[in-house]
């Protein structure tokens, strides 16, 4: 808190994800008392519950969260704002409110079926092992790859996090779909340095 001059101004940010935590850090910096609200059962969003432990060690985003609580910001963790807790009531107790929901409304494919048991959204999938992992009860059917055989269908970040995923619970095999084609082993000579190499990775 020390160099932290107060304006005596509140604001409140409804969601504790990557864009709420940024805006956190710098509406704290310059003197406002900020208040995050979050739904889930802590602060992080796709960063705590999205992105599995082997790509990001949970306790590194813990570490960062903790720095942002002694700098005097204050989390309201298992609050979902319109239902546990008004707009209008934030807005009379705040000087501003800040909105910095993240994207949960996932992409569907509208295939014969897509209604049937066993197939889920990735992030269904991924919350529930990083609440695991970590822990945190969760009220849902249990979502697991044990001894059974696994399609991914997109080949992007989100799909190589189900792949990792589903390995490490003992998946029988993964088999995963991509529609864009598969990239090179080396650069080609439209893609030259200082370009991010699009080459295949596994």
């Amino acid at each position: 808190l020390e160099g932290i001059i107060r304006n005596g101004k509140k604001v409140a940010i409804v969601g504790a994800g990557p864009a709420g935590l940024a805006a956190a850090e710098q509406l704290n910096k310059v003197g406002y008392q900020v208040n995050v609200y979050e739904r889930d059962a802590e602060p992080g969003g796709l960063l705590r519950f999205g992105i599995p432990d082997f790509k990001l060690e949970k306790w590194v985003v813990e570490r960062r969260v903790n720095l942002m609580k002694k700098e005097g910001i204050n989390f309201i963790t298992n609050c979902n704002v319109g239902f546990d807790i008004t707009s209008d009531k934030l807005l009379n107790e705040h000087d501003s409110l800040l909105l910095t929901g993240g994207a949960t409304i996932p992409r569907d494919v509208p295939v014969t079926g897509r209604n049937l048991k066993g197939v889920h959204f990735a992030m269904e999938f991924l919350t529930q092992q990083n609440k695991r992992v970590s822990d945190i009860s969760f009220n849902e059917e249990d979502i697991l790859a044990t001894d059974k055989n696994v399609v991914v269908i997109g080949g992007g970040d989100t799909g190589s996090d189900c792949i990792g995923t589903s390995k490490r619970q003992g998946a029988k095999s993964v088999i995963q779909f991509e529609l864009l084609t598969k990239p090179p082993l080396n650069r080609i000579e439209k893609n030259p340095w200082p370009e991010w190499p699009v080459i295949l990775r596994t």
